[in-house]
């Protein structure tokens, strides 16, 4: 089994950085093979709005996304760090997304579209600066993940109960918030 992490924040040692850690080493002692994207270390530039992608099946911009796109398609599982920012994913996060609309629909019938990553699954690890439960009830980490969850839902991934942490302006995670994310990586690689 393949997974890939895909880190969206720009704090190396943040605590999103630090649960994504963790759920690789965990990973990998499942026997998974494991690659880890940090994407403040890539060079991904805006999407331009040309859908030339559509139709060429690639992004005719020359950065480090085409990479990006081949390790999504070959990741059998996906985890995805994200702190919350105003209720949503980075900008980076969204503008990679944007980016790779063409690996993950395609037109279907009637102008629909078809869903290309069906069989993979995804867990979102979130975290807000907003204490909990108010992160979830003001739509804070609960923001974060439901606009993630559509766009993999929309590429046929299934998103997996995904991991919500408020609070970390003032603190650290813990080792209850690191078990928190044992189970959720014991979940996504049933």
């Amino acid at each position: 089994m393949r997974v890939l992490i895909i880190n969206s924040s720009p704090r190396r040692e943040g605590n999103v950085s630090r649960m994504l850690t963790h759920a690789a080493a965990l990973a990998k002692d499942a026997g998974a093979e494991c690659d880890v994207i940090s994407l403040y270390d890539r060079d991904i530039r805006p999407c331009r709005g040309c859908m030339a992608c559509r139709s060429a099946l690639a992004c005719p911009i020359h950065d480090d996304m085409a990479s990006i796109a081949e390790a999504i398609k070959s990741a059998d599982r996906i985890i995805i760090g994200a702190p919350c920012y105003w209720a949503n994913m980075p900008g980076v996060l969204k503008n990679m997304f944007d980016r790779l609309v063409y690996i993950f629909i395609a037109d279907g019938k009637h102008g629909l579209p078809r869903p290309l990553l069906k069989g993979r699954r995804a867990l979102v690890i979130a975290t807000a600066t907003t204490p909990m439960p108010f992160a979830r009830l003001f739509g804070q980490t609960s923001g974060t993940v439901k606009s993630i969850g559509r766009i993999l839902k929309m590429g046929g991934i299934k998103l997996i109960p995904s991991l919500q942490i408020g609070g970390t302006r003032r603190r650290d995670i813990t080792g209850r918030d690191l078990r928190h994310v044992g189970r959720a990586v014991g979940r996504l690689l049933k």
